[in-house]
């Protein structure tokens, strides 16, 4: 088993979990400052982590995380998380009575094309990558379309993209809602936004399927 903290000294915070990692050979404890690659198959209790942190763990660990356990230390901030993941609730449940809102459809298409569009491997702070999530966001924000960053940012990571691209993606919202427009050499304009309007409509109507 491995337990995962942000920093080492985090771990020492929490006599039971501190107690919980000395006291057994076979549980490993990591840290997003060390890497945190998890040396063999099984399951992972991660505390206190952001959506983020949580994203970019499971982008090296994927194909080694039996089962994924998360310790919530401001349930607001992994709610947008939760709301996209449905995780099984432990103990009291009564903080998630009240999920993230949900996306509107057509932003949440946008976030499905680009999902198929960008390259993962890639970071999304520049080049290719950067112009296909700028050029949407400023279409969809020129079309009356709101940029919600941290629900944006929760989608992302329950939907594959690493942790540090679901940041930039938050990023790039916040700035945008804000009133700044980052450079993009692809200025999708108000026809990428019909696209997205016709496969929210079909997806609605049960045309499209995941």
């Amino acid at each position: 088993m491995t337990v995962w903290t942000r920093q080492k000294q985090n771990l020492g915070h929490n006599r039971i979990l501190s107690r919980f990692v000395d006291g057994y050979r076979d549980v490993d404890h990591v840290t997003a400052r060390g890497g945190s690659y998890v040396r063999g198959s099984g399951p992972v209790l991660m505390a206190w982590p952001d959506p983020a942190d949580i994203g970019e763990f499971l982008t090296w660990n994927h194909n080694k995380v039996r089962a994924l356990c998360v310790i919530a230390w401001d349930a607001d901030t992994i709610r947008p998380w939760v709301t996209q993941v449905k995780p099984a609730i432990l103990g009291d449940n009564s903080l998630w009575d009240h999920l993230s809102p949900a996306l509107d459809p057509v932003v949440e298409e946008a976030l499905r094309s680009l999902t198929m569009t960008v390259n993962h491997n890639n970071t999304i702070s520049a080049g290719y990558e950067k112009d296909q999530v700028v050029g949407s966001f400023l279409a969809l924000h020129d079309a009356g379309y709101r940029l919600e960053g941290d629900l944006l940012s929760g989608w992302a990571v329950a939907n594959g993209w690493s942790g540090n691209n679901a940041r930039r993606l938050q990023d790039y919202a916040e700035r945008i809602e804000g009133g700044a427009r980052p450079r993009t050499r692809n200025s999708k304009g108000p026809k990428v936004v019909d696209y997205y309007r016709k496969k929210a409509a079909e997806r609605a109507a049960g045309e499209l399927v995941d």
